[in-house]
């Protein structure tokens, strides 16, 4: 999962706005002033550079600056954000910005549209008590308040904590969205009462979990050495055809989750049946968390398909043993009936002594 490293500064005076976030942009790199001294110090030593010299090295963190004038430009900007998937991390405001809203309507305002964003309010007067900023604005662990003037470590250290602070809530919100969603899967496969409606089912559960749209199942053909289609979504049935018949030996050699060709190839197995799911739009995560869930969800489909695999096969041997006996007991009652006018035929009597054996009499 991508850091998210955006700030907001918002202040009435261009000037003060622009300086912090010079301040921001600059955090973690090296000072010029000592940079040029140790290259001073470096040479006069006889070294042709010292290591600390180097301008360009820069471990600090780059972060990704916006700025605002007024608390309505700032609330636009930050309701925009939200709307395009790219939320701020933290946002910073001055209290006093007339003749707009002050910093606490302001933050009011965004608190609204942005529950989990990272407030700091600057002020040099003590316009408002905290516990009232706190009142208002709600969410106070998501709030900070600090007094001008203040020094630049300060707001590093600030937009360092505070940035990393909300990317470890973002993080365990998505694995927390993850795990719900694993459970709404597992549901939907464990609620499968057969293996056709299983595929189907398996398939609707990967597509979700990928946040995809398009994919289909197959199972192998072992006697035709061919993949059957068993279902698919939101794609040509020719066109899902077509893509067996070319990948038919790409799809018999996966053995794991895997992508080829821009697709997830998720192998599914029972004790007689070798099946795979192609995801064509997945939309995986970095995060090792999210693929021990998505391995979570083919367990269980697989641990399902073996289940309700053995339960079929028990019960069409049920059905194949219940019309045999069937056979048997027609064939016992029409020797039966023979058996009335020719009783000196032996071979009419093993028949139904035969049949009698069979059907446990």
């Amino acid at each position: 999962m991508e850091r998210n490293k955006r700030i907001l500064i918002i202040d009435d005076q261009e000037d003060l706005r622009e300086q912090l976030a010079r301040l921001l942009v600059n955090a973690g790199r090296p000072n010029k002033t000592a940079a040029m001294v140790q290259s001073m110090r470096a040479r006069l030593m006889g070294l042709d550079q010292a290591p600390e010299a180097d301008e360009a090295k820069n471990d600090g963190p780059t972060y990704d600056i916006d700025t605002a004038g007024q608390g309505e430009e700032a609330f636009e900007l930050v309701k925009a954000a939200i709307e395009n998937g790219a939320p701020y991390a933290v946002v910073f405001t001055d209290m006093r910005m007339p003749p707009g809203w002050d910093g606490l309507k302001t933050a009011k305002k965004i608190r609204e549209v942005d529950k989990n964003i990272e407030i700091v309010i600057m002020t040099a007067f003590a316009d408002y008590e905290q516990e009232v900023i706190c009142k208002e604005i709600g969410t106070p662990e998501k709030l900070l308040y600090i007094k001008k003037p203040f020094q630049a470590e300060e707001i590093f250290q600030l937009a360092l904590s505070l940035t990393s602070k909300w990317n470890f809530e973002e993080l365990e919100r998505s694995r927390r969205k993850w795990l719900e969603n694993l459970i709404k899967c597992m549901r939907k496969v464990k609620a499968s009462s057969n293996v056709k409606s299983l595929f189907g089912a398996t398939l609707e559960s990967l597509l979700n979990f990928t946040d995809a749209e398009v994919g289909l199942i197959a199972v192998w053909n072992e006697d035709k050495k061919v993949w059957t289609l068993r279902d698919h979504r939101n794609m040509q049935e020719a066109d899902a055809e077509k893509f067996l018949k070319d990948c038919s030996d790409v799809l018999k050699e996966a053995s794991a989750m895997q992508k080829s060709d821009g697709k997830y190839l998720i192998p599914l197995k029972a004790a007689d049946i070798t099946a795979i799911a192609a995801i064509y739009d997945a939309k995986t995560e970095s995060d090792p968390e999210w693929f021990k869930l998505m391995s979570l969800l083919v367990m269980v489909s697989n641990e399902n398909l073996e289940t309700i695999s053995f339960k079929e096969k028990q019960d069409s041997a049920g059905t194949e043993t219940a019309r045999l006996r069937g056979v048997v007991k027609e064939i016992k009652e029409f020797a039966e009936i023979f058996l009335k006018s020719h009783k000196d035929e032996p071979e009419i009597k093993k028949i139904v002594e035969k049949s009698n054996s069979v059907l446990g009499k």
